[in-house]
């Protein structure tokens, strides 16, 4: 009878450790940049969080950008959103 070898599928994790983005509470006349990936709903959640931050932060720019959701976003579109303040990323399904 022959042997058979059964292999783990299960690899390791080597994450470190990363520390949060800094957040900004003051985002009035600032520019904020929303990534969409087009995927079912993320640009309703996008409008949506974008209303609300104006509702709280008062007035400020906006640059908006998409992406294809398996990929990633194009050197046009990063370029654009590299001159925000802030950029809001959104996923849907």
């Amino acid at each position: 009878m022959g042997q058979i070898e059964v292999l783990s599928p299960v690899g390791e994790a080597q994450v470190g450790d990363l520390p949060l983005a800094r957040r900004d509470r003051n985002l009035q006349g600032k520019t904020i940049g929303f990534l969409n990936n087009r995927k079912a709903n993320a640009g309703l959640l996008l409008e949506q969080v974008e209303a609300l931050l104006h509702e709280r932060c008062g007035d400020f720019a906006v640059i908006k950008g998409e992406k294809n959701a398996s990929l990633g976003a194009p050197k046009e579109v990063m370029a654009r959103l590299s001159t925000c303040d802030v950029v809001v990323a959104a996923i849907g399904d």
